[in-house]
């Protein structure tokens, strides 16, 4: 089936997650494309620890990812997690196909602004959801399944 669903949360695979996301959509296998996490092998140890027995949990940086999805089809039900829109614009730019985003948590810090109770965003953040806008994918803030979507359009264009 492909990617049934993608997903920016910062907290990556967490009770949420767990709980509601992975069971809606059947999920069988969750990719996390991220540079940073791709690279942390601690993180990536205490995220596979966290998942429930029977998913399949792999890491690529944003590259390799496009590079392995563009050659090899995917035959599970698949959850894409990224921790920022800019990796999921790359994706997407290099021929990955996302249905439609997910935006479940991006943590306020310094230099971002909070746009909604559980979403905070930079700058570069709004440029790269416009872009992903504009390519037709629908974005949406929504943090469970029973919390009200809110369009990310409302909050960036």
């Amino acid at each position: 089936m492909a990617v049934a669903f993608a997903r920016i949360d910062d907290r990556l695979l967490h009770g949420q997650v767990v709980t509601t996301w992975i069971s809606r959509y059947s999920i069988e296998q969750v990719i996390i494309v991220s540079d940073n996490v791709a690279q942390d092998t601690t993180r990536q140890s205490i995220l596979k620890i966290s998942g429930p027995a029977g998913l399949r949990l792999v890491f690529f940086d944003t590259d390799k990812f496009i590079k392995v999805y563009n050659k090899t089809e995917i035959k599970r039900t698949t959850m894409l997690l990224f921790t920022n829109p800019e990796e999921v614009l790359r994706c997407i730019n290099g021929g990955v196909k996302i249905p439609f985003l997910n935006v479940g948590n991006m943590s306020k810090k310094d230099d971002n602004e909070k746009i909604t109770v559980g979403v905070a965003v930079t700058e570069e953040d709004r440029q790269a959801f416009k872009a992903i806008l504009d390519t037709g994918v629908e974005v949406m803030i929504q943090q469970v399944p029973a919390d009200k979507k809110e369009n990310m359009a409302d909050f960036v264009k």
